[in-house]
């Protein structure tokens, strides 16, 4: 769809979203409307658009569209939906804005969480759900990119119910019949009856126990091990976990439907009534460890006899002291010894990146680049047919001080990669996964002083779990939005009190096809 264009005299096109399985997704103005809100315009158009297929498509559309109405109502954690309307054989839906981001920016591969998050994630999603499978609704494709974390409240707001995207997939066969030729849900999340095209309420619950689990195991579900024998997932070994959340679990993504919880409301109330996780013991050096009770009890008598003997010779020798030059004493005590210690904190001291030598140590441009033009020069391979950049190599900027090392993928900075910053920048450098030629996944800023953000990142930003180290090595932890620490006043990932890059720069940071000119 171009941009600009106007659907139904009322809705302008201003920016490409995404396309999935049931069609391409944009954000629209309302001009009807004061101030121009934006909305979200979902684009489904049937395979073919053969009479009896748009029959089809028309009659689930409307069907489907009732539904969204029905549960935009009932929930503020669901998009309203505002308008649905057919034009040209293509259905479109519009429905509420959602300023937020996805769950996939805070559960990210290789990143385990803690017991107590988890448990806190999934209840946000199945409060949620409830409302929804109280209609008899089954979402069928739950999984991180469909929930949305709002950023006024934090809320969990659930999006792309699976139901309306059959009309992508509609066609006749050759007998006339129509059916949908695409299977709903996304592979890792999905049940075997859903695959079956059998979905039920606990279909929903599989997905959400997936979730659950790759948060704690910091692995995506499609790496997930699996049990020949039953089909059941293989994961506690790979998480730290209690039995009991471990048992609920496990009951949420059995392999046979049956053996689940049957409801969103079950399932919620069994994570409700999980006891809430101790601290962690702090860890006592190893010849502590493994003393029994009687050598605990031996030992701590002895303890307290040397202690009384060591506090009877210093008090003697202080009334000696005192005789021939009195002076104050101060007597200073040990400290009390503490058993227990804070929930673990993710440290991300070990990042996807971090050991690749190349990057620590980038090249250094010679000879004649590849590519240049008046912005950059790009020394590195690029495929003669398809003038597309791919594989790793070197862009140096010609007048910001910029300059890339790193992995590249269809002319876009993707995979690990390393962003110098020029010298009268406040940042030295980016080191991290990139995605889209945007800093996305995990990775760490390096402050030229001497500070340094390690954590998560979402579109060019500090967004999620992250954590900021000064030059001292005292820590700020925690959840991260739009590059600032929550609950703090005034900490910045970038410690942007001074301009960070020229206006120039801006556009190495944002999605820009900088072999655009080769083809």
């Amino acid at each position: 769809m171009v941009k600009d264009i106007i659907l139904r005299n009322r809705y302008r096109i201003i920016q490409f979203l995404g396309s999935g399985s049931f069609g391409d997704t944009y954000i629209a103005e309302d001009l009807d409307l004061p101030n121009n809100p934006k909305c979200v315009v979902k684009q489904l158009k049937p395979k073919t658009s053969e009479e009896e297929v748009l029959l089809v498509a028309r009659r689930l559309f409307e069907s489907e569209a009732k539904f969204l109405y029905r549960l935009g109502n009932l929930s503020n954690q669901i998009p309203k939906l505002f308008a649905h309307f057919e034009e040209n054989g293509e259905f479109y839906l519009v429905q509420e804005f959602i300023d937020g981001y996805e769950l996939t920016a805070e559960i990210i591969p290789g990143t385990q969480w803690s017991e107590g998050e988890v448990v806190k994630l999934l209840q946000e999603i199945l409060q949620v759900l409830i409302v929804v499978h109280q209609e008899n609704i089954i979402h069928r494709d739950i999984k991180p990119a469909n929930l949305i974390r709002r950023r006024d409240d934090g809320k969990i707001v659930m999006i792309d119910f699976g139901a309306v995207k059959e009309i992508k997939g509609l066609a006749a066969n050759t007998q006339g019949r129509v059916t949908s030729t695409i299977a709903i849900g996304s592979n890792g999340y999905m049940p075997n009856e859903q695959a079956n095209s059998k979905p039920r309420l606990c279909s929903d619950i599989y997905a959400v126990g997936v979730i659950g689990i790759q948060a704690l195991t910091g692995k995506l579900p499609q790496n997930f091990q699996e049990d020949p024998t039953n089909g059941e997932i293989i994961w506690q070994h790979e998480a730290n976990v209690s039995k009991k959340l471990a048992d609920v679990l496990t009951k949420m993504v059995r392999y046979n439907f049956s053996q689940r919880y049957q409801t969103s409301t079950e399932a919620l109330q069994a994570l409700t009534a999980l006891p809430s996780p101790l601290p962690l013991p702090k860890q006592q050096p190893a010849s502590w460890q493994f003393l029994s009770n009687w050598k605990v009890i031996v030992t701590g008598g002895a303890v307290l006899i040397i202690f009384v003997s060591f506090m009877y010779i210093v008090s003697v020798s202080t009334r000696r002291q005192d005789t021939l030059n009195p002076q104050p004493v101060i007597t200073e005590f040990p400290s009390p010894v503490i058993t227990e210690s804070p929930p673990q904190i993710e440290k991300f001291s070990q990042l996807p990146c971090d050991n690749d030598e190349q990057l620590s140590s980038p090249p250094i441009a010679k000879g004649n680049p590849t590519w240049e033009n008046s912005t950059y020069k790009y020394y590195g391979d690029i495929n003669p047919k398809t003038k597309e950049a791919n594989g790793r190599g070197l862009m140096v900027f010609n007048n910001e001080g910029y300059q890339y090392y790193g992995d590249f993928k269809n002319n876009k900075r993707d995979g690990c990669g390393r962003l110098s910053y020029p010298v009268e920048s406040n940042i030295n450098y980016y080191l991290g996964q990139f995605k889209d030629d945007k800093f996305q996944g995990l990775g760490h800023l390096k402050l030229r002083n001497q500070d340094e953000y390690r954590g998560n990142f979402i579109n060019n930003k500090c967004q999620g779990r992250g954590i900021y180290v000064f030059k001292d090595k005292t820590e700020q932890n925690g959840l991260w939005r739009e590059d600032k620490l929550e609950g703090s006043d005034n900490l910045l990932c970038k410690n942007s009190s001074v301009p960070i890059i020229s206006k120039t720069a801006l556009l190495s940071l944002n999605i820009f096809n900088y072999f655009s000119l080769l083809t």
